[in-house]
């Protein structure tokens, strides 16, 4: 492998291009030009020759412990700490410091951290102290690892993608981690996470500085679910986990007796099978994701407890402002928003509301596991809202 330094390109992932030999010669008078990627080559005993392209890479890549953090404005002014974690792309020992790029105001202590690489793949830890500003802007930052390595600067993050039938791709992004800095607060309420299809939406609980424990089949089953003030069910939960389906009884039990339960977008086995508490059809989706928004109860707690939402906060949205949202439903349903794609009717059935017994249940179609690991803020003070109704036993 061939070593680069930081000249690649930033912004979006790129697969470096490939190592090529050129041969110039000349044929009866005429000029010739070859040309030939470079391949490796070796036999494995099971599956015989296999060729691999020659890569060139950086002498260094590195990659924040967290792609994204949150920074509440009444926290502007705290130390944080921030975690880079190096890895040596090199044969031979690499050293140097790591130094972050910050927006204008902000403090790294220490301001630059020396590291030793001995041999390649071996990986270290480095971690500084980051303070924002106090005069920092709501809005979304970044903050940016250099390798300074011996005159040269390494700043990328890789991505290898290898398996034994393909040739290994190795995709390199700017190293950065996204700051949002936002007006939010959120209940210090105790989650139970009921994991769907597979999403990020527990990190981002833990991100508003929650305790989240991701509730498994025996969990489920017989565990004391009142442990928890809020417990929330994770996106196609239905379909992928009959645990789940089959706990509906006790969950609905656990919010009769003063638990929130918040179901995300369900796929259509969800209304087919009953499983809501009341009943509901659902088909409709609205995939404009700056579609408008009205907020049909705006004295919810869902929009005034601990944060009072507004339009601005489905503004940045992502990809879809809902999926699977209920099309008809029980009167019982109280419905929050209404959206629709340009053309189509109201739809008022992407976020409703129930009051089970002591507690609440909450059907929310609205694409939030888009959002969160996005950044968007005003998903986060939006979610924060739903889970904070678990504090109103």
């Amino acid at each position: 492998m061939f070593i680069w330094p930081s000249d690649a390109p930033g912004g979006e992932p790129f697969d470096p291009p490939l190592v090529t030999a050129v041969v110039r010669a000349e044929i009866g008078g005429a000029a010739v030009t070859l040309s030939q990627p470079l391949q490796y080559r070796q036999v494995d005993p099971v599956r015989g020759e296999l060729r691999r392209s020659v890569d060139v890479v950086p002498a260094v890549t590195m990659t924040f412990a967290s792609q994204l953090e949150l920074v509440p404005i009444d926290a502007r002014g705290k130390a944080r700490r921030v975690t880079v974690v190096l890895q040596s792309n090199s044969q031979s020992p690499v050293s140097g410091s790591l130094k972050l790029d910050l927006p204008q105001g902000w403090i790294a202590a220490p301001a630059e951290t020396p590291f030793a690489l001995q041999r390649k793949g071996e990986r270290a830890t480095l971690s500084c102290m980051v303070t924002p500003s106090e005069k920092t802007a709501p809005g979304l930052y970044g903050l940016r690892a250099k390798a300074f390595v011996g005159g040269q600067v390494f700043d990328q993050s890789q991505q290898v993608v290898a398996y034994p039938h393909i040739q290994t791709h190795r995709m390199y992004t700017p190293a950065l981690e996204q700051v949002c800095v936002l007006d939010l607060k959120v209940a210090p309420v105790k989650i139970g996470y009921i994991m769907g299809s597979g999403d990020q939406v527990p990190d981002a609980l833990r991100r508003m500085g929650l305790d989240v424990v991701l509730l498994d089949e025996g969990a489920l089953s017989t565990g004391d679910l009142s442990r928890f003030d809020t417990i929330v069910v994770g996106v196609n939960a239905s379909s992928a986990r009959p645990d789940f389906v089959a706990a509906t009884p006790r969950l609905y039990e656990y919010a009769r007796n003063g638990g929130t339960l918040i179901v995300q977008y369900q796929q259509q086995d969800y209304v087919q099978r009953n499983l809501p508490p009341f009943p509901a059809q659902m088909a409709a989706r609205v995939t404009d994701e700056t579609a408008p928004v009205t907020i049909l109860a705006p004295d919810h707690p869902a929009f005034t407890v601990p944060n009072r939402i507004g339009m601005d906060d489905f503004a940045g949205w992502v990809q879809d402002r809902n999926l699977s949202a209920f099309t008809t439903f029980d009167p019982t349903y109280i419905p929050l928003l209404e959206s629709h794609d340009p053309g189509e009717p109201p739809q008022r059935g992407g976020e409703v509301y129930a009051r089970l017994g002591k507690g609440h249940y909450v059907y929310t179609a609205y694409a939030w596991f888009r959002q969160l690991p996005a950044g968007v803020p005003g998903a986060y003070r939006m979610f924060a809202n739903l889970v904070s109704l678990g504090a109103r036993r």
